[in-house]
């Protein structure tokens, strides 16, 4: 891994100058794009990142904030592979999601809500998002010797969470966070967590924990990654308390008051992290 950007920093409480949460990690020969909040279609390419670059995209969990931004992706590379790579002679664009359960199910639906008629377009074979629903911890190939894995969060398990399983088409809905290896780093991504301990258990050698905070306060998070003994901690999803300087201020406080001295950044959108 090279560095880190955010596209969207905020949680579902969006204020007028932030997106929801959205990461791009460089892995040297391509990006990974960590959940899709922000308006990827226009985002990618405000930032410089050609789609025919992104190895994967990984979903946490389909709560709006992390997966709002999917329709559009969905529709402009239907219409790239249909219009504008055959102009050009260039292969479509194909992006392999990686999701929890029910992800390939989900995301055909939104294709059929959304009337992109693929079967009539374009080949079965060159649908731009191929999804893939992960068991926990199954290992995801993203070439060139990086990798990652997804762990299950503890985000589903409140008093209403039962009351989704309806809503889930029967069965319990998924949260996973995400551990990746790329280029000698180890980063750890949160997702949206149940509690801060959920991380622990995959934080050994993580160079980077990237947490949310729409559900906690940072001297909790801090706590967690100074026992784990992981020297960077990278703020998200944020809650309004942690907007603008004062928020950034309230958080670095917090981390200082329970003990962790490493570095502590608070996201905003378009931020570098480099590794």
């Amino acid at each position: 891994m090279s560095g880190l950007r955010v596209l969207g920093s905020t949680s579902g409480l969006v204020p007028g100058d932030r997106f929801c949460t959205s990461l791009v990690v460089n892995i040297g020969d391509g990006v990974v794009v960590l959940d899709a909040g922000a308006p990827l279609a226009t985002l990618l390419p405000q930032a410089g990142i050609e789609f025919s670059a992104i190895r994967a995209l990984l979903l946490t969990h389909w709560h709006a904030d992390h997966s709002a931004g999917l329709p559009l992706l969905l529709q402009r590379l239907w219409l790239h592979n249909a219009i504008t790579a055959p102009k050009q002679g260039t292969p479509p664009v194909i992006i392999p999601l990686y999701g929890p359960p029910l992800s390939a199910y989900r995301l055909d639906l939104l294709r059929s809500f959304y009337l992109l008629p693929f079967d009539e377009v374009l080949r079965r074979d060159i649908f731009p998002l191929p999804v893939t629903d992960m068991a926990p911890d199954e290992l995801i190939d993203l070439g060139g010797g990086a990798s990652a894995s997804m762990y299950l969060t503890t985000h589903w398990t409140h008093a209403h969470a039962q009351r989704l399983i309806n809503e889930n088409f029967g069965v319990p809905p998924v949260g996973y966070g995400i551990r990746m290896v790329a280029g000698g780093h180890t980063l750890v991504y949160s997702g949206d967590a149940g509690s801060p301990e959920d991380c622990r258990p995959y934080l050994a050698g993580a160079d980077l924990l990237v947490h949310e905070l729409g559900h906690f306060h940072a001297g909790e998070v801090a706590l967690v990654a100074k026992d784990a003994g992981v020297p960077r901690l990278l703020l998200v999803h944020l809650s309004e308390e942690y907007h603008g300087d004062i928020g950034a201020d309230r958080a670095l406080s917090e981390a200082r008051s329970a003990g962790y001295h490493g570095e502590v950044i608070v996201a905003n959108d378009g931020l570098e992290v480099p590794f």
